[in-house]
């Protein structure tokens, strides 16, 4: 008959388990997330842009019909104004459509403006499918259209939060008027670990560098931020400013959240706009 086994044999026989089962969660936990990076790797735009295809009304002005320098057709809207100063490009954020917007720019345009909103592809009724070049190549398109229109020093580019990085594109290599820049951030890779905490931003292959590009933009420059945004956060909205070459001005909404400052904030909203227009009425 066999001895029981002493406290310091049974402990022997437990290391080699726990250390097995450790093991096993280590690598387990190792190829889940490495199956998780992989997989944001490749769905990154579906991370990015969540683009609406539906409910795009009549355009209370003008349907617009643009074609990209990759061949890919963007619709938009133009809103003339009999007595224009300048004229908007409108450049939306990363979700809907231009639907959305529709009273923004609309707005927009009773401020003695004309204003030219587009669907970057794959939005509304555009063509094609969102990705960073495709929304450079997109803005392009509108601007080259408008000077048909008007000039490149009363053009003036309205990014909107993921907007706002085709626009800092576009006026960093063409010329306009003014640009603002509302709700943005200072780059895609700055952003990744607030949508994905676990992701290597350095593995973000989407830039959208503003921050690089305002210290480079020489025309007039506004930007705001709500300091109650929820997605993305208002200190980015300072490292703009702060990193943006001169001449530059600001507004932040004290309770400003990210898609209601036009709503929420109206009166201060549209006459901070407004009084950034006014140097082009003279």
């Amino acid at each position: 008959m066999d001895a029981p086994a002493l406290p310091s044999e049974k402990k022997s026989a437990l290391f080699p388990s726990v250390r097995r089962a450790l093991l096993l969660t280590l690598r387990t936990t190792l190829i889940c997330y490495v199956v998780i990076v992989v997989l944001a790797m490749l769905f990154e735009n579906r991370l990015i842009y969540f683009p609406d295809k539906n409910g795009v009304g009549p355009s209370p002005g003008e349907d617009v019909w643009l074609t990209a320098a990759d061949g890919v057709r963007i619709h938009g809207w133009y809103f003339p104004h009999p007595q224009a100063k300048a004229t908007i490009l409108h450049l939306h954020g990363n979700a809907g459509n231009l639907e959305d917007r529709r009273d923004l720019v609309r707005n927009f345009q009773q401020l003695g403006v004309n204003v030219l909103a587009i669907d970057f592809r794959g939005y509304g009724k555009s063509d094609g499918s969102p990705n960073e070049a495709g929304l450079y190549a997109d803005s392009r398109a509108a601007y080259d259209w408008l000077q048909s229109k008007t000039t490149a020093d009363k053009i003036v580019l309205h990014g909107e939060s993921l907007g706002a990085g085709p626009a800092c594109e576009l006026a960093s290599t063409v010329p306009c008027g003014g640009l603002i820049v509302q709700s943005a951030f200072t780059s895609a890779r700055d952003m990744a670990p607030r949508v994905l905490p676990i992701f290597p931003k350095w593995l973000v292959r989407t830039k959208y560098d503003n921050l690089e590009k305002v210290a480079r933009i020489t025309c007039r420059k506004l930007f705001m931020h709500g300091r109650r945004d929820e997605i993305i956060p208002f200190d980015m909205g300072e490292k703009l400013f702060a990193g943006a070459a001169e001449p530059k001005e600001c507004e932040w909404f004290g309770l400003g959240s990210h898609n209601d400052l036009w709503i929420s904030h109206s009166k201060k909203y549209y006459s901070r706009v407004a009084k950034f227009l006014e140097p082009f009425g003279k």
